[in-house]
């Protein structure tokens, strides 16, 4: 009941919206082919299809997919924490264990064919960023272990990879000697105890998705927002600054960029109206040039959701290129089960298609 009344505090905070006024390039040159691809489909934009649907006490809250369509998803179990190998016939099998309790999060799909995860425990000796490999083996990446909040991934161009660190307010980057250094640190990316509630922590930066030639997005859980992170010569950050703060982003967790730069968000909050939640759509996009967030799928289609955490755009097959793939993972604050969807994933027609995967 404790934990009911501290998050419905927390929810119900509201921020003003502003737009933010500078203009960044958009891909034009992915433009004829992304039309081409949605002439061939007739679905309406923010159709809602049941992909995999897991017990009720399982919880899957990353997501990647691979160029063969396999989606690989980070689910927890108790104190377990898999990694699960969904094939394109709606198969599925554990690719991977973690060591240790604590939460399997974001995912994200390496050139080589090996699969990165961030696993966030209490145990310095379990705490980082694993490989995983194609047999399923799992090597953690040197100075991982010192994220506090390991979350979400990704790569950029040139094949670096950033994390995302929820408690620390901060991004990490993997660098040449393959060591995780901290990246950029900034009261934009962190999260912490809002002071017109109790004490109840919330997450900063959270997802995280790379936009050519040298952008980063990050969605800020507490703030409510995302911000753009500049990258500039030897893979320095040389700005970061605020694209948008809103109550369509309350509580915004995973993200994810198509090929004109538009940002696709989840909030987990678009289905504990039961407990005091506001109505909001569970999924969102945000054009980051002029500020508009248009709502994809409506909050009277929530009961095809439960608090989502993350979304990648499919990679094989016309109608997975142009939609989202969704992690519901079924996390509890208080609410009946009723009528929320199963744990597991959703696929939402966006009619858009994400970057290619490296």
């Amino acid at each position: 009941m404790k934990k009911k009344f501290l998050f419905t505090c927390i929810i119900t905070i509201v921020l003003i919206a502003w737009n933010c006024s500078e203009k960044s390039p958009v891909a034009p040159h992915f433009a004829n082919q992304s039309e081409m691809l949605d002439k061939r489909i007739h679905l309406p934009v923010g159709t809602v299809t049941s992909i995999l649907q897991l017990p009720t006490d399982n919880s899957p809250e990353g997501i990647t997919i691979d160029k063969r369509g396999n989606m690989y998803v980070s689910n927890t179990v108790g104190s377990i924490n898999e990694i699960l190998c969904v094939r394109p016939n709606g198969s599925y099998s554990v690719y991977a264990t973690l060591p240790g309790a604590g939460q399997a999060r974001g995912l994200v799909y390496g050139k080589r064919g090996s699969v990165y995860v961030a696993f966030a425990t209490r145990n310095r000796n379990t705490n980082g960023v694993y490989c995983l490999k194609r047999n399923g083996t799992s090597v953690r990446l040197r100075g991982s272990e010192k994220i506090l909040g390991p979350n979400a991934l990704t790569f950029d161009a040139l094949g670096n990879l950033y994390c995302t660190d929820s408690d620390g307010g901060a991004v990490w980057r993997y660098d040449r000697n393959r060591t995780f250094v901290k990246w950029i640190e900034d009261p934009l990316l962190a999260g912490g105890i809002p002071s017109v509630v109790p004490p109840f922590p919330l997450p900063g930066a959270n997802g995280i998705a790379f936009y050519p030639p040298n952008k980063l997005y990050v969605a800020n859980t507490m703030q409510n927002s995302i911000c753009r992170i500049t990258i500039g010569r030897k893979s320095a950050a040389i700005k970061i600054e605020l694209v948008k703060q809103d109550f369509l982003l309350m509580n915004v967790d995973g993200i994810a960029v198509d090929v004109y730069e538009n940002i696709y968000a989840v909030l987990p909050p678009s289905t504990l109206r039961a407990i005091g939640a506001p109505p909001l759509p569970p999924l969102v996009m945000l054009n980051p040039n002029t500020g508009v967030i248009t709502p994809i799928v409506t909050s009277d289609c929530a009961s095809d959701f439960n608090t989502p955490t993350s979304l990648a755009f499919g990679t094989r097959g016309i109608s997975n290129r142009l939609s989202v793939f969704i992690a519901n993972a079924a996390l509890q604050y208080g609410q009946p089960m009723e009528p929320w969807a199963n744990p597991g994933i959703v696929k939402v027609y966006v009619g858009s298609i994400g970057l290619p995967i490296r």
